[in-house]
């Protein structure tokens, strides 16, 4: 697909299994993209085996969260769309070609185009769900196929990985609020949908994602994070999509 970024954030692949993940990853990626772009320490870049293909982006600022890894990426791409890919995760091999229909029949400068995605449990290999699905569903959203504020509200069976951003829309919304915790992109598609951003769901399988893998990021938010902090954190992202930037760090000072 030309004029796109596949943006893989790592923290470290320490291991064969993350090792064959990657790989995995990459190859769903590659020739796909004009650029597939690796962001990460010095040291967790170290650990990028056959890097034949990639560009590796070191991220300088000492923050290495999901969040600020994206941000930190997107300030890099120079390309007119953008995608995350998760690194145990990928694409379908059919996403990128249905993707390129609609750009090309694009009369409403959609934001976004998101995948069906397959959910697969880690420890079985087996899909286990889909997430996306419902804006397929007779009288979900106020349009079929598009996210609406109202609906999104309190949706949360979504991904966002593999979908297609335009990058200078997602800049200028203010990108991701790193101070977030496990809800940070429910928290931007908020903000994104308030701005009247346009998001779309394609209704093919785009993305294959895997849950449940240990030291994932949701499987450690799992761990650090208790319920009652899990329900502050998604009414905090309710109340926070208003403000276009991340505010003074103190808004997001959990209290038990």
């Amino acid at each position: 697909m030309k004029d796109l970024t596949i943006i893989i954030p790592i923290i470290e692949l320490n291991d064969t299994t993350t090792k064959q993940l990657f790989t995995s990853a990459v190859e769903s990626a590659k020739g796909n993209a004009e650029k597939i772009l690796v962001v990460g320490s010095a040291d967790a870049l170290k650990t990028v085996e056959n890097a034949d293909g990639l560009e590796l982006l070191e991220n300088k600022t000492n923050d290495f969260s999901y969040p600020s890894q994206v941000n930190y990426a997107v300030e890099n791409v120079k390309t007119k769309y953008f995608s995350v890919l998760e690194f145990d995760d990928r694409y379908s091999p059919i996403w990128f070609k249905n993707v390129e229909k609609y750009i090309n029949n694009d009369i409403e400068n959609m934001f976004a185009y998101l995948p069906l995605t397959t959910v697969l449990d880690d420890a079985t290999g087996r899909e286990v769900g889909f997430a996306n699905e419902a804006y397929w569903a007779t009288s979900f959203s106020e349009e079929v196929g598009y996210l609406d504020l109202n609906s999104f509200m309190d949706y949360f069976n979504f991904n966002v990985s593999g979908a297609i951003f335009r990058t200078e829309d997602f800049k200028t919304l203010g990108e991701l609020k790193p101070a977030i915790k496990l809800v940070f992109w429910y928290e931007f598609i908020l903000r994104a949908l308030y701005k009247g951003k346009k998001m779309y769901v394609i209704p093919k399988i785009g993305y294959i994602h895997r849950m449940g893998r240990p030291n994932s990021i949701s499987e450690r938010y799992n761990k650090e994070i208790s319920d009652n902090e899990a329900e502050w954190w998604i009414e905090l992202a309710k109340k926070d999509y208003f403000f276009l930037r991340q505010r003074d760090l103190s808004h997001y000072e959990y209290e038990e």
